[in-house]
């Protein structure tokens, strides 16, 4: 039991590590381009290499509809909350701030769910536990940085980073209290969680980083996230 909670408390701690570095970066914007380009990469490869597989395994075509749902759930949010874009430094601000705020909530959610399945693990094999510990917390440290880039230091930002940083070890206190979840309900919460990073990857982060394509933070951000895509999914 110690091992399986101190891992997944770990992992919620690589995204403050991504935080920290980007906070205390002297160049705010080229770094937060980098950080974006980077992050960019890294929900490719979490959609295509983790949360896809996973859903696909489950072999339930209705799957499609919560991934729907998770998708306009954000486009809705989007519109009741309208950080469109920019026409000067403050309203980029607001809505870079805006994107940090829901990139939290979708990772957390999805953070529930790898925390529940590596205590799972740990308790089953410590070695394979801390593999899985290992490849989780290297995507999520460039996704801090990521969030780091766009959040405003005050109590609400805060707050989020919190439930972000112990949601991992939260999943794991849920599998403690009730056991398996269901296949339905796990099926369920990945698939909306793939709706809604979907919907920051199209609508969000490419967004801030097609016009910038060219600049050496972007390509750099690109090819580390390349990198860390592939020794993230061969541990």
């Amino acid at each position: 039991m110690f091992w399986g909670l101190l891992l997944s408390f770990l992992i919620g701690l690589f995204f403050l590590i991504g935080i920290v570095i980007l906070k205390k970066s002297k160049n705010k914007d080229k770094m937060s381009l980098f950080a974006i380009s980077l992050a960019f990469i890294v929900l490719i490869g979490l959609l295509l290499f983790d949360l896809l597989p996973e859903i696909i395994e489950f072999k339930n075509i209705y799957l499609i509809i919560p991934i729907f749902i998770g998708l306009l759930l954000f486009i809705l949010l989007d519109k009741i909350i309208p950080f469109h874009h920019e026409h000067n430094h403050q309203e980029h601000q607001e809505h870079l701030n805006h994107i940090g705020l829901i990139t939290i909530l979708a990772l957390a959610i999805h953070n529930i769910i790898e925390g529940f399945t590596l205590y799972s693990v740990t308790i089953n094999n410590l070695s394979s536990g801390i593999l899985m510990m290992l490849s989780i917390s290297l995507h999520n440290i460039p996704l801090g940085f990521q969030i780091g880039s766009q959040l405003e230091n005050n109590q609400k930002s805060y707050l989020f980073v919190f439930i972000l940083c112990i949601s991992a070890f939260l999943g794991a206190f849920i599998n403690i209290l009730f056991g398996n979840i269901s296949e339905n309900i796990s099926g369920i919460l990945l698939s909306l969680t793939f709706g809604m990073l979907l919907y920051l990857l199209i609508f969000e982060l490419f967004q801030e980083i097609k016009e910038s394509l060219k600049k050496k933070e972007v390509k750099y951000g690109i090819i580390i996230g390349v990198i860390v895509v592939i020794i993230t999914n061969l541990l």
